[in-house]
């Protein structure tokens, strides 16, 4: 344990009882997943109704492992506007997949037996399939009493501005009660991103007004691969590293003249290079802070 700061050391944080993990989770995390036919093609799975099944599967088992870590609202952006605009075999299936992926049979079992609270937000697009969905997955989990799983599909922003806007005309004052006009719930404000791929934000991935300040983490692991080590290792940075905020800055700035060659020479988050047709990023491993301790 750091005694100077309280924070305990990374490794014990890692094997820790999950219990440790729940007390500092966020309530409120942005699951953002990509990469899912990477991950597939990686497994040696067939695109095709193959690779839907799988990818549900996956899902749910990234779904389980968020809700056992603490989180009690995980919000799972499903369809951009550019998914939806897509061609070929995965644009004609779409639709389908989604339908059957997060309201067929097999995940409604799953749900219900999970205890979890689900919802499907279509963002104001007018599908009747999703809209369907939706209809289905409220009956059937709404007198669930667990964690709460919120799917929302965005395919044009347009029309998801027009339903943010309508709930303000009908009436909305806040924040909150447009929150609570658009989704049903007083959802808490997401503090925690997790995405995937280039470290980009738009307007699928941060759902309308389900955040304030969020800090993003962007995983290289394509589909729903995320597992507990990786997990727990962003949560530990999100509630003992993030937070340097001080009510009073008096010496603050200066305290960074110690670590002159991180500041100076530190490196541009965000570069990447090309592997075949995808962006990955040029990471940088140095560990200025051991580095500069080690000579003091």
């Amino acid at each position: 344990m750091d005694t100077l700061m309280g924070i305990p050391e990374l490794g014990e944080f890692l094997s820790s009882p999950v219990e440790v993990v729940t007390q500092v989770a966020p309530k409120s995390v942005i699951f953002a997943s990509g990469g899912t036919r990477r991950a597939a093609a990686l497994a040696g799975i067939e695109f095709g109704d193959e690779f839907a099944s799988w990818n549900r599967q996956q899902m749910m088992s990234a779904c389980e492992l968020f809700f056992r870590l603490g989180v009690a609202h995980l919000i799972m952006p499903m369809g951009s506007p550019k998914m939806f605009a897509e061609g070929g075999l995965y644009g004609q299936r779409l639709v389908q997949w989604l339908t059957w992926g997060l309201a067929g049979e097999k995940s409604l079992a799953y749900y219900r037996q999970a205890n979890w609270q689900v919802r499907i937000v279509t963002a104001g697009a007018p599908i009747p399939a999703l809209e369907a969905a939706a209809e289905t997955v409220m009956e059937e989990t709404q007198g669930a009493s667990g964690p709460f799983l919120w799917f929302v599909i965005t395919p044009d922003f347009d029309q998801m501005w027009q339903w943010v806007g309508q709930a303000f005309v009908q009436g909305a004052g806040n924040r909150l009660e447009a929150v609570l006009a658009l989704y049903g719930y007083a959802i808490p404000p997401a503090s925690l991103l997790v995405s995937f791929g280039k470290p980009l934000i738009s307007q699928d991935v941060l759902p309308p007004l389900l955040y304030e300040e969020v800090q993003c983490y962007w995983t290289q692991q394509p589909g729903y691969g995320l597992d507990e080590d990786s997990l727990r290792r962003i949560f530990y940075d999100y509630a003992f590293l993030r937070s340097t905020w001080r009510s009073d800055k008096t010496g603050r700035a200066e305290e960074a003249v110690r670590y002159r060659e991180a500041w100076e020479k530190g490196p541009i988050i965000g570069l990447g290079q090309h592997l075949g047709p995808f962006w990955y990023p040029l990471t940088e491993t140095r560990p200025f802070a051991d580095e500069i301790e080690a000579n003091v």
